[in-house]
C-alpha cells in the first residue's frame, strides 16, 4: 500500500463564489511533478478531486500563489511552473 504523504507547506487552500451565489473551496497540492487539486463546496462536507483542471483553475492558483510570493512566502519556481503549464494550456486550445 502506498501511502501519499502531503506536507502543509505545498497545500494551498482558496475560496472563490461562484454563479449560483454557492462558495467554492478549492485546495492544490504540490507533489514535486505536478499539482493535485480537490474541491468541495460550502454546504458539501466531502471533497471531491479535480481530474483535469481547467484554466481558470490553475489561473487562480497563480494569481493565489502571486500574492503569496509578494509577501516573500514562497518560491518564484512555483510560479515560473504555473506559467509554463498555463502557456502549455492556452497553446493546446489554439
Amino acid at each position: 500500500m502506498v501511502v501519499k504523504v502531503n506536507l502543509s507547506s505545498q497545500t494551498y487552500e482558496w475560496r472563490e463564489r461562484i454563479e449560483e451565489g454557492r462558495v467554492r473551496i478549492v485546495r492544490a497540492a504540490w507533489d514535486t511533478r505536478c499539482w493535485n487539486f480537490v474541491q468541495t463546496y460550502k454546504d458539501e462536507p466531502d471533497w471531491t478531486p479535480i481530474v483535469s483542471p481547467t484554466l481558470e483553475d490553475y489561473e487562480s492558483l497563480r494569481d493565489f500563489l502571486w500574492r503569496k510570493y509578494q509577501r516573500k512566502r514562497l518560491a518564484y519556481r512555483f510560479i515560473e511552473l504555473l506559467d509554463k503549464k498555463i502557456a502549455e494550456i492556452k497553446a493546446a486550445d489554439s
